[in-house]
């Protein structure tokens, strides 16, 4: 399971999520490997990369990952979680996410009670 997070998502969990300053630990390596960069990441912050990766298999992006999603975005606690062909490849915060989809302002959240009048709503203009 461990295998379905990718090493970029191990770097940008501790970036963004941790809040680890990764930026200022890549800058002084150079060029390596999307492998070896998590895993020096990973040790400077005194974590295995294990233990990274199954801390990225939230409850929510493992029921994506396990039912197939080949493309979703899971957003949980201010993130998103980026799942492509069954793997978490990137992590970004839920602003980035809608800047980056010039969706800002555009997605709206409602409430289970409206979520459940739209339904009503739309099963009856069905039935027409």
């Amino acid at each position: 399971m461990e295998s379905s997070v990718s090493y970029h998502a191990v770097i940008r969990y501790l970036e963004r999520v941790l809040g680890l300053p990764v930026a200022d630990w890549l800058r002084e390596i150079g060029d390596l490997t999307e492998n070896l960069k998590a895993e020096l990441c990973c040790e400077r912050a005194g974590l295995p990369v294990a233990a990274v990766r199954q801390s990225v298999l939230i409850d929510p992006v493992k029921k994506a990952v396990i039912a197939g999603f080949q493309q979703v975005i899971v957003r949980y606690d201010g993130y998103a979680y980026v799942v492509r062909s069954g793997k978490v490849v990137t992590i970004v915060t839920e602003r980035m996410h809608d800047e980056n989809t010039r969706q800002a302002y555009r997605i709206k959240h409602v409430t289970e009670r409206e979520a459940k009048r739209n339904m009503t709503r739309r099963r009856r203009r069905m039935r027409k």
